[in-house]
Protein backbone atom coordinates (compact mmCIF):
# COMPACT_ATOMS: atom_id res chain seq x y z
CA UNK A 1 0.00 0.00 0.00
CA UNK A 2 2.96 2.05 1.11
CA UNK A 3 4.23 1.57 -2.38
CA UNK A 4 1.69 2.38 -4.47
CA UNK A 5 1.04 5.36 -2.93
CA UNK A 6 5.19 6.29 -3.46
CA UNK A 7 4.38 5.14 -6.88
CA UNK A 8 1.21 7.65 -7.74
CA UNK A 9 3.15 10.54 -6.12
CA UNK A 10 5.93 10.51 -8.24
CA UNK A 11 4.19 9.66 -11.27
CA UNK A 12 1.53 12.75 -10.28
CA UNK A 13 5.27 14.57 -9.92
CA UNK A 14 6.19 13.95 -13.49
CA UNK A 15 2.85 15.13 -14.74
CA UNK A 16 3.50 18.38 -13.26
CA UNK A 17 6.94 18.14 -14.34
CA UNK A 18 5.96 17.71 -17.87
CA UNK A 19 3.31 20.07 -18.04
CA UNK A 20 5.94 22.52 -16.83
CA UNK A 21 8.63 21.85 -19.16
CA UNK A 22 5.53 22.47 -21.88
CA UNK A 23 4.54 25.78 -20.33
CA UNK A 24 7.90 26.66 -20.63
CA UNK A 25 8.29 25.72 -24.42
CA UNK A 26 4.98 27.31 -24.99
CA UNK A 27 5.65 30.56 -23.30
CA UNK A 28 9.12 30.71 -25.21
CA UNK A 29 7.43 29.99 -28.96
CA UNK A 30 4.70 33.07 -27.63
CA UNK A 31 7.38 35.42 -26.77
CA UNK A 32 9.47 34.38 -29.79
CA UNK A 33 6.68 35.04 -32.29
CA UNK A 34 5.51 38.29 -30.23
CA UNK A 35 9.10 39.18 -31.06
CA UNK A 36 9.23 38.27 -34.53
CA UNK A 37 5.90 39.55 -35.13
CA UNK A 38 7.04 43.09 -33.71
CA UNK A 39 10.61 43.09 -36.15
CA UNK A 40 8.73 42.46 -38.92
CA UNK A 41 5.76 45.39 -38.06
CA UNK A 42 9.10 47.45 -37.47
CA UNK A 43 10.39 46.80 -40.92
CA UNK A 44 7.31 47.55 -42.92
CA UNK A 45 7.09 50.81 -40.76
CA UNK A 46 10.54 51.81 -41.70
CA UNK A 47 9.71 51.08 -45.78
CA UNK A 48 6.31 52.58 -45.27
CA UNK A 49 8.31 56.00 -43.83
CA UNK A 50 10.98 55.79 -46.37
CA UNK A 51 8.23 55.83 -49.42
CA UNK A 52 5.48 57.80 -47.92
CA UNK A 53 6.69 60.75 -50.23
CA UNK A 54 6.35 58.72 -53.19
CA UNK A 55 3.13 57.33 -52.24
CA UNK A 56 1.82 60.57 -52.13
CA UNK A 57 3.35 63.01 -54.34
CA UNK A 58 4.81 60.73 -56.68
CA UNK A 59 4.40 57.96 -59.20
CA UNK A 60 6.05 54.78 -59.77
CA UNK A 61 7.84 56.39 -62.68
CA UNK A 62 9.04 59.31 -60.78
CA UNK A 63 10.84 57.38 -58.01
CA UNK A 64 14.33 57.50 -60.21
CA UNK A 65 14.87 61.00 -61.35
CA UNK A 66 15.22 60.84 -65.53
CA UNK A 67 16.68 64.32 -67.07
CA UNK A 68 15.05 62.82 -70.06
CA UNK A 69 11.63 62.52 -68.85
CA UNK A 70 11.46 65.35 -65.86
CA UNK A 71 9.38 67.91 -66.87
CA UNK A 72 8.83 71.49 -65.29
CA UNK A 73 7.22 73.36 -68.36
CA UNK A 74 4.38 74.46 -65.87
CA UNK A 75 7.06 76.45 -63.76
CA UNK A 76 8.79 78.15 -66.76
CA UNK A 77 7.73 82.00 -67.19
CA UNK A 78 8.01 83.01 -70.69
CA UNK A 79 10.85 84.77 -71.14
CA UNK A 80 12.28 83.54 -74.37
CA UNK A 81 11.71 85.23 -77.87
CA UNK A 82 10.62 84.07 -80.87
CA UNK A 83 14.44 83.96 -82.02
CA UNK A 84 15.98 82.21 -79.06
CA UNK A 85 17.09 84.62 -77.07
CA UNK A 86 15.66 86.65 -73.89
CA UNK A 87 13.07 89.57 -73.64
CA UNK A 88 14.85 93.17 -73.75
CA UNK A 89 13.98 95.23 -70.67
CA UNK A 90 12.87 98.28 -71.74
CA UNK A 91 14.63 100.80 -69.17
CA UNK A 92 18.31 100.02 -69.35
CA UNK A 93 18.69 102.70 -66.74
CA UNK A 94 16.85 101.73 -64.31
CA UNK A 95 16.27 98.52 -63.09
CA UNK A 96 13.96 99.02 -59.84
CA UNK A 97 10.16 98.61 -59.57
CA UNK A 98 8.28 100.37 -58.02
CA UNK A 99 4.85 98.49 -58.19
CA UNK A 100 4.85 95.10 -59.28
CA UNK A 101 2.04 93.24 -61.11
CA UNK A 102 -1.11 92.21 -59.38
CA UNK A 103 -3.66 93.79 -56.41
CA UNK A 104 -2.49 97.05 -55.05
CA UNK A 105 -3.80 99.73 -53.34
CA UNK A 106 -2.11 103.75 -54.14
CA UNK A 107 -4.91 105.39 -52.18
CA UNK A 108 -7.51 105.34 -54.20
CA UNK A 109 -8.75 101.58 -52.95
CA UNK A 110 -7.86 98.31 -54.43
CA UNK A 111 -7.15 97.61 -58.11
CA UNK A 112 -5.74 95.28 -59.98
CA UNK A 113 -2.15 96.67 -61.28
CA UNK A 114 -2.02 95.08 -64.57
CA UNK A 115 1.58 95.60 -65.54
CA UNK A 116 4.99 97.02 -63.29
CA UNK A 117 6.31 99.84 -62.78
CA UNK A 118 9.87 101.37 -62.98
CA UNK A 119 11.62 104.41 -61.32
CA UNK A 120 14.33 105.72 -59.12
CA UNK A 121 13.54 108.97 -58.46
CA UNK A 122 12.50 111.97 -60.67
CA UNK A 123 15.61 113.29 -61.30
CA UNK A 124 17.07 109.79 -62.33
CA UNK A 125 13.48 108.75 -64.17
CA UNK A 126 12.67 111.37 -66.25
CA UNK A 127 13.21 111.33 -70.00
CA UNK A 128 15.09 108.35 -69.47
CA UNK A 129 14.68 106.35 -73.16
CA UNK A 130 12.78 102.94 -73.38
CA UNK A 131 13.07 100.38 -75.84
CA UNK A 132 11.06 97.73 -77.14
CA UNK A 133 10.96 94.60 -75.71
CA UNK A 134 10.98 92.47 -79.04
CA UNK A 135 10.72 93.41 -82.51
CA UNK A 136 7.10 94.66 -83.80
CA UNK A 137 4.83 96.82 -85.23
CA UNK A 138 3.28 100.49 -83.17
CA UNK A 139 -0.24 100.21 -83.10
CA UNK A 140 -0.80 102.86 -80.87
CA UNK A 141 1.74 106.09 -80.26
CA UNK A 142 0.26 109.22 -78.27
CA UNK A 143 -2.38 109.76 -76.12
CA UNK A 144 -4.45 107.28 -74.15
CA UNK A 145 -7.00 108.03 -71.08
CA UNK A 146 -5.04 106.94 -68.19
CA UNK A 147 -1.55 106.23 -69.59
CA UNK A 148 -1.13 109.94 -70.58
CA UNK A 149 1.05 108.94 -73.76
CA UNK A 150 1.47 105.69 -74.33
CA UNK A 151 3.21 102.90 -77.07
CA UNK A 152 1.40 100.12 -77.53
CA UNK A 153 3.51 96.84 -79.68
CA UNK A 154 2.05 94.13 -81.45
CA UNK A 155 4.53 91.03 -81.05
CA UNK A 156 4.73 87.02 -82.87
CA UNK A 157 2.94 84.70 -80.59
CA UNK A 158 0.12 87.07 -79.94
CA UNK A 159 1.78 89.12 -77.60
CA UNK A 160 1.61 92.64 -77.07
CA UNK A 161 3.96 95.23 -74.69
CA UNK A 162 2.57 98.54 -73.58
CA UNK A 163 4.28 101.70 -72.50
CA UNK A 164 3.04 104.20 -70.25
CA UNK A 165 3.18 107.62 -69.16
CA UNK A 166 6.07 108.52 -71.48
CA UNK A 167 6.97 111.92 -73.05
CA UNK A 168 4.77 113.78 -75.76
CA UNK A 169 8.10 113.52 -78.18
CA UNK A 170 7.67 109.42 -79.64
CA UNK A 171 10.39 108.23 -81.63
CA UNK A 172 7.71 106.17 -83.51
CA UNK A 173 4.70 106.32 -85.21
CA UNK A 174 1.77 103.99 -85.94
CA UNK A 175 2.58 101.32 -88.42
CA UNK A 176 6.45 101.27 -88.25
CA UNK A 177 7.98 97.89 -87.14
CA UNK A 178 10.43 97.99 -84.69
CA UNK A 179 13.14 95.73 -83.59
CA UNK A 180 14.13 94.35 -80.19
CA UNK A 181 16.10 97.20 -78.14
CA UNK A 182 15.12 99.61 -80.69
CA UNK A 183 14.28 102.96 -78.87
CA UNK A 184 10.67 104.17 -78.97
CA UNK A 185 10.28 106.95 -76.46
CA UNK A 186 11.33 108.79 -73.27
CA UNK A 187 10.09 108.11 -69.82
CA UNK A 188 7.57 111.81 -69.23
CA UNK A 189 8.22 114.59 -66.67
CA UNK A 190 6.59 115.00 -63.77
CA UNK A 191 2.71 113.64 -63.55
CA UNK A 192 1.77 112.31 -67.07
CA UNK A 193 -1.59 110.89 -67.58
CA UNK A 194 -2.48 108.71 -63.89
CA UNK A 195 0.73 108.86 -62.24
CA UNK A 196 1.91 109.65 -59.23
CA UNK A 197 5.28 110.96 -60.57
CA UNK A 198 7.57 110.10 -63.57
CA UNK A 199 7.72 106.41 -63.94
CA UNK A 200 7.17 104.05 -66.74
CA UNK A 201 4.27 101.85 -66.68
CA UNK A 202 4.97 98.36 -68.88
CA UNK A 203 2.37 95.90 -69.40
CA UNK A 204 2.45 92.69 -71.30
CA UNK A 205 -0.59 90.79 -72.52
CA UNK A 206 -1.18 87.46 -74.04
CA UNK A 207 -4.16 86.98 -76.16
CA UNK A 208 -5.36 90.19 -74.92
CA UNK A 209 -4.60 89.03 -71.19
CA UNK A 210 -2.50 90.47 -68.88
CA UNK A 211 0.39 88.76 -67.67
CA UNK A 212 3.35 89.22 -65.29
CA UNK A 213 5.65 91.42 -67.20
CA UNK A 214 8.43 89.44 -64.93
CA UNK A 215 7.67 86.37 -66.83
CA UNK A 216 8.85 87.40 -69.56
CA UNK A 217 11.64 90.22 -68.89
CA UNK A 218 14.54 90.69 -65.95
CA UNK A 219 15.62 94.30 -64.32
CA UNK A 220 19.64 94.55 -65.00
CA UNK A 221 21.91 92.57 -61.73
CA UNK A 222 18.68 90.19 -61.26
CA UNK A 223 20.35 87.36 -59.33
CA UNK A 224 21.69 85.26 -61.84
CA UNK A 225 22.18 82.09 -60.03
CA UNK A 226 18.84 81.89 -59.14
CA UNK A 227 16.63 79.70 -62.36
CA UNK A 228 14.08 81.86 -63.73
CA UNK A 229 11.59 79.38 -62.52
CA UNK A 230 12.07 80.14 -59.19
CA UNK A 231 12.87 83.71 -59.67
CA UNK A 232 10.90 86.20 -57.61
CA UNK A 233 7.34 86.81 -58.76
CA UNK A 234 4.76 88.49 -56.00
CA UNK A 235 2.71 86.76 -53.97
CA UNK A 236 -0.66 85.86 -54.80
CA UNK A 237 -1.42 87.29 -50.80
CA UNK A 238 -5.60 86.07 -51.41
CA UNK A 239 -5.49 82.97 -53.46
CA UNK A 240 -2.47 81.43 -51.06
CA UNK A 241 -3.92 82.71 -47.52
CA UNK A 242 -7.30 80.75 -48.98
CA UNK A 243 -5.31 77.67 -49.92
CA UNK A 244 -3.87 77.82 -46.39
CA UNK A 245 -7.16 78.14 -45.05
CA UNK A 246 -7.95 74.90 -46.38
CA UNK A 247 -5.46 73.79 -45.21
CA UNK A 248 -5.52 75.22 -41.42
CA UNK A 249 -2.20 76.22 -41.21
CA UNK A 250 -0.76 78.45 -38.94
CA UNK A 251 1.12 80.40 -41.97
CA UNK A 252 -2.39 81.93 -42.94
CA UNK A 253 -1.66 84.84 -41.38
CA UNK A 254 -0.94 88.34 -43.64
CA UNK A 255 2.07 89.70 -41.53
CA UNK A 256 3.51 86.12 -41.70
CA UNK A 257 2.93 85.93 -45.59
CA UNK A 258 3.93 89.68 -45.69
CA UNK A 259 7.17 88.49 -44.60
CA UNK A 260 7.87 85.53 -46.33
CA UNK A 261 7.23 88.17 -49.45
CA UNK A 262 10.23 90.28 -48.44
CA UNK A 263 12.73 87.48 -48.04
CA UNK A 264 11.84 86.36 -51.74
CA UNK A 265 11.85 89.60 -53.11
CA UNK A 266 15.35 90.74 -51.15
CA UNK A 267 16.64 87.00 -52.79
CA UNK A 268 15.06 87.22 -55.96
CA UNK A 269 13.44 83.91 -55.10
CA UNK A 270 9.83 83.51 -55.45
CA UNK A 271 7.57 83.43 -52.34
CA UNK A 272 5.48 80.76 -53.47
CA UNK A 273 8.37 78.40 -53.80
CA UNK A 274 9.39 79.29 -50.21
CA UNK A 275 6.08 78.12 -48.78
CA UNK A 276 5.89 75.52 -50.73
CA UNK A 277 8.46 73.86 -48.88
CA UNK A 278 6.58 74.77 -45.86
CA UNK A 279 4.42 71.91 -47.06
CA UNK A 280 6.79 69.45 -47.55
CA UNK A 281 8.82 70.20 -44.30
CA UNK A 282 6.03 70.83 -42.32
CA UNK A 283 2.48 69.87 -43.73
CA UNK A 284 1.97 73.78 -43.80
CA UNK A 285 2.30 73.94 -39.85
CA UNK A 286 -1.23 72.93 -39.19
CA UNK A 287 -2.68 75.25 -36.15
CA UNK A 288 -3.98 72.45 -33.88
CA UNK A 289 -0.45 70.91 -34.72
CA UNK A 290 1.96 71.03 -30.72
CA UNK A 291 4.23 73.75 -30.83
CA UNK A 292 2.70 75.44 -34.05
CA UNK A 293 3.59 78.77 -32.52
CA UNK A 294 7.42 78.09 -32.40
CA UNK A 295 7.23 75.62 -35.85
CA UNK A 296 5.73 78.81 -38.07
CA UNK A 297 9.03 80.86 -36.67
CA UNK A 298 10.90 78.34 -38.53
CA UNK A 299 9.45 76.14 -40.89
CA UNK A 300 12.10 75.34 -42.98
CA UNK A 301 14.17 73.36 -40.67
CA UNK A 302 17.20 75.98 -41.56
CA UNK A 303 19.95 75.15 -38.89
CA UNK A 304 18.22 71.96 -38.72
CA UNK A 305 15.00 72.34 -36.92
CA UNK A 306 13.40 74.61 -35.66
CA UNK A 307 13.57 72.94 -32.11
CA UNK A 308 16.91 73.48 -31.02
CA UNK A 309 20.26 75.60 -31.44
CA UNK A 310 20.42 78.24 -33.44
CA UNK A 311 17.21 77.31 -35.66
CA UNK A 312 14.87 78.05 -32.36
CA UNK A 313 15.76 81.19 -31.74
CA UNK A 314 15.23 82.87 -35.42
CA UNK A 315 11.85 84.98 -36.58
CA UNK A 316 9.78 83.93 -39.37
CA UNK A 317 11.30 86.93 -41.45
CA UNK A 318 14.92 85.38 -40.45
CA UNK A 319 14.55 82.28 -41.53
CA UNK A 320 12.87 82.91 -44.31
CA UNK A 321 15.70 84.90 -45.77
CA UNK A 322 18.09 82.24 -44.82
CA UNK A 323 16.25 79.79 -46.91
CA UNK A 324 16.15 81.97 -49.69
CA UNK A 325 19.46 82.13 -49.62
CA UNK A 326 20.75 78.83 -49.56
CA UNK A 327 18.11 78.00 -52.73
CA UNK A 328 20.41 80.87 -54.30
CA UNK A 329 23.61 78.61 -53.47
CA UNK A 330 22.36 75.66 -53.97
CA UNK A 331 20.80 76.51 -57.53
CA UNK A 332 24.32 77.64 -58.91
CA UNK A 333 26.05 74.98 -61.51
CA UNK A 334 22.68 73.55 -62.25
CA UNK A 335 22.89 71.51 -65.59
CA UNK A 336 21.30 73.19 -68.26
CA UNK A 337 18.53 69.91 -68.44
CA UNK A 338 18.28 69.20 -65.04
CA UNK A 339 14.79 69.71 -62.91
CA UNK A 340 15.73 73.18 -61.05
CA UNK A 341 13.98 71.85 -57.90
CA UNK A 342 16.10 68.11 -58.28
CA UNK A 343 19.18 70.15 -58.00
CA UNK A 344 18.94 71.54 -54.86
CA UNK A 345 18.90 68.18 -53.46
CA UNK A 346 20.74 65.97 -56.10
CA UNK A 347 24.11 64.76 -54.53
CA UNK A 348 25.59 65.67 -57.88
CA UNK A 349 25.20 69.16 -56.75
CA UNK A 350 28.96 70.51 -55.87
CA UNK A 351 27.48 73.20 -52.99
CA UNK A 352 25.61 70.82 -51.06
CA UNK A 353 22.31 69.95 -50.74
CA UNK A 354 18.81 71.04 -49.05
CA UNK A 355 17.51 67.63 -47.41
CA UNK A 356 18.78 64.05 -46.67
CA UNK A 357 15.83 62.78 -48.41
CA UNK A 358 16.19 62.33 -51.88
CA UNK A 359 12.53 62.76 -52.45
CA UNK A 360 11.89 65.50 -51.28
CA UNK A 361 12.12 67.74 -54.28
CA UNK A 362 8.40 65.80 -55.56
CA UNK A 363 6.79 66.83 -52.87
CA UNK A 364 7.73 70.66 -52.80
CA UNK A 365 7.06 70.68 -56.85
CA UNK A 366 3.46 69.30 -56.50
CA UNK A 367 2.90 71.99 -53.54
CA UNK A 368 4.73 74.49 -55.95
CA UNK A 369 2.48 74.03 -58.78
CA UNK A 370 -0.61 74.03 -56.19
CA UNK A 371 0.06 77.44 -54.72
CA UNK A 372 0.90 79.13 -58.41
CA UNK A 373 -2.46 77.53 -59.67
CA UNK A 374 -4.35 78.23 -56.52
CA UNK A 375 -7.23 80.93 -57.08
CA UNK A 376 -8.46 83.46 -54.80
CA UNK A 377 -11.99 84.12 -53.39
Amino acid sequence: MGDGVVTRSIEVIEKVQRARRIYRLVALLGSSTALIVMVVIMIALLILLTLLPFIIFGKEEDMAYSPATSSWGWMEPSYIDTDGSAYAWPTPTIARITSYFGRRDIGEGAEIHKGIDMADGAENTELQPIYAMAAGKVMIAGAAVGYGQVVRLEHDGELVSIYGHLDWRMEVKVGDIVAKGQRIGRIGAGKVGRSTGPHLHFEVRKRGVAVNPLDYVKPPGSEPNVPLELSYRPLKTEAVMRYLVSKKSALADPDILAMIDKAGKAQNVDPHFLIAITGQEQSFVPSNKKHATLIIRNPWNVFGCWCSGRGADLTTEESALIAAKTIVKLSQSRPAKVDPVYWLVSRENPHGYYAEHTGWWIGVKKFYRVLLEAEGG
